[in-house]
């Protein structure tokens, strides 16, 4: 799952500074969102041109 850093956070598998983007396992990011650490990225969907 792709995660931004909300603060820096270190751990065991990951050491983020804040605004860094990377890609986490899912059981990893989930606890890390719910403790507030990191904020879940979802990708863009481009918009169709009609």
């Amino acid at each position: 799952m792709k995660v931004k850093a909300i603060i820096d956070c270190v751990g065991y598998g990951y050491d983020l500074k804040v605004g860094e983007t990377t890609e986490l396992n899912k059981e990893l990011a989930d606890k890390l969102i719910r403790f507030g650490y990191v904020e879940e990225v979802k990708a863009r969907k481009a918009k169709d041109k009609e």
